[in-house]
């Protein structure tokens, strides 16, 4: 059984496109409401996720440069779409 943490950046990296927010409440299936906040915290502290909002996380980019985040109109269209 995989932690919580890889559990989520598994569903992150995996059906989701560049850019696409990663929230708490979408993640809800994964295990309770504290124990997804506190995860996707660690994440960002890690700095694998990075912290967009309020419950709201994006996927940062990796390049040969380093990481970076994601483009913003790609961000702000999920966003819109998820949110309405």
């Amino acid at each position: 059984m995989q932690r919580l943490s890889e559990q989520i950046l598994a569903q992150a990296e995996g059906a989701m496109p560049e850019g696409t927010p990663v929230s708490a409440k979408g993640l809800l299936h994964l295990g309770n409401r504290a124990a997804v906040d506190q995860a996707l915290s660690r994440l960002a502290g890690r700095g694998q996720l990075m912290r967009a909002g309020r419950g709201l996380y994006l996927r940062p980019i990796a390049s040969r440069f380093g990481a970076r985040a994601p483009s913003v109109d790609r961000a702000l269209e999920a966003f819109a779409s998820q949110r309405g």
